[in-house]
């Protein structure tokens, strides 16, 4: 581990952040910072720029998360890896690690991916010159270090990822949900439902910049053609594909908006 880490005080767990790339994050992580006196900069990457374990390999994973454990770190962990990762061992963490999950609308996680991707100099992921061609095209390049096996699209991509995410989070007492757009519309009433799962009092309430510690991109200055964000007809893809997921993540027209059920 880093010496950058920051111990817990004794009676508290860490907490490892986990999403679809560009789902919110980094605001997911400053709110838990802010208000429940965690440490979101620096955060402690479950990625292989950070540790040169084998991701494929379920004991590795196990032994990483686990060591965190012991350590104890305030430091967030964040992680964009899909469940088929942890399945096998997310028992072994309850008790000691807090798995918070934050997923946002689709539409709005392709377009910024979309976005992202083009302000690198390698092939990070699919670079096409629409949000939409974004969301059908297959997934290639460094970002499929994320997920376990291939998917016919980027949208059917985040539409497991978040899936069983959402399905674990049912099953495990250590899996918290949270919906970017509650976090970011309704933040109060977000972070106190947060923190009774988390069995912790917020020790102030107060949203973070939307532009604090953020990953903000490459350096490659990239425009899109007028029009090519069409993320309109990425939410309505999304619904035709997905509509149960959809109305369950809390999207759909009978939807409530707070998506507390989950």
């Amino acid at each position: 581990m880093s010496n950058e880490s920051t111990p817990l005080p004794a009676g508290r767990l860490p907490i490892m952040v986990v999403s679809h790339e560009r789902s919110g994050t980094h605001f997911t992580m400053n709110s838990i910072a802010g208000c429940f006196d965690y440490v979101s900069n620096p955060w402690i990457d479950i990625d292989r720029h950070q540790f040169n374990i084998n991701y494929f390999h379920t004991p590795s994973v196990k032994g990483l998360l686990l060591k965190v454990a012991e350590v104890r770190p305030a430091n967030i962990v964040k992680s964009h890896h899909e469940f088929e990762f942890v399945k096998r061992f997310m028992p072994a963490t309850e008790g000691k690690l807090h798995i918070v999950y934050v997923y946002r609308n689709p539409a709005d996680v392709m377009s910024s991916f979309w976005r992202f991707l083009h302000t690198w100099d390698w092939a990070e992921g699919p670079l096409e010159d629409t949000a939409l061609g974004f969301a059908t095209a297959a997934p290639m390049g460094q970002l499929m270090r994320y997920q376990f096996r291939q998917y016919p699209s980027m949208l059917e991509r985040w539409a497991n990822h978040v899936e069983h995410w959402v399905d674990a989070a049912r099953r495990a007492n250590n899996i918290h949900i949270v919906r970017y757009e509650d976090l970011a519309e309704h933040f109060e009433d977000t972070i106190q439902r947060l923190g009774r799962r988390l069995g912790m009092q917020p020790a102030r309430i107060a949203p973070p910049s939307r532009s604090e510690n953020v990953v903000a991109g490459g350096t490659v200055r990239w425009s899109p053609e007028q029009g090519a964000d069409n993320r309109a007809a990425v939410d309505q893809l999304a619904r035709a594909m997905f509509p149960a997921l959809i109305d369950r993540l809390g999207y759909g027209p009978a939807s409530s908006s707070l998506a507390s059920a989950i």
